[in-house]
């Protein structure tokens, strides 16, 4: 494995999510250890509570506020936070600001990274393109 750099929006995205879900690193190049990815949504397009077997999540906010719940917890958190969500908890989110939300993600171990990383595709200009056409702020 050689080193490599990527700028925002570059990676491998997964259909469901569009062209706002980067694969940065995954388990290939982290020989197993985790999954990177940078994530563009807006409010109304997070998922519903759910639960990783086995994996951990953490998201750093880049730009906006969003709200986790973790179990019977919930945080706050705004740009530049942090939050770690273990892994066997059910857990979601909300954005709460209007337009964009930046956030960084870790998935480790990654096993639904791996998911995401098997069915990605390389992002292409048009889908960057028609991201940035849906998502002007």
């Amino acid at each position: 494995m050689k080193p490599y750099a990527l700028k925002w929006g570059e990676g491998r995205t997964w259909e469901p999510y569009g062209p706002g879900f980067a694969v940065k690193a995954g388990s290939y190049e982290s020989q197993g250890g985790l999954v990177f990815i940078e994530y563009a949504t807006r409010k109304g397009e997070e998922p519903g509570r759910h639960t990783h077997d086995g994996e951990d999540e953490i998201f750093y906010v880049l730009k906006g506020e969003v709200e986790f719940s973790c179990g019977d917890e919930t945080f706050r958190v705004g740009e530049n936070g942090f939050v770690f969500l273990p892994r066997n908890i059910e857990h979601g989110y909300t954005i709460l600001n209007d337009g964009e939300a930046r956030l960084l993600v870790v998935v480790a171990p990654p096993r639904w990274g791996e998911s995401i990383e098997a069915e990605g595709e390389p992002i292409s200009e048009m889908a960057k393109a028609e991201w940035a056409r849906r998502n002007r702020t």
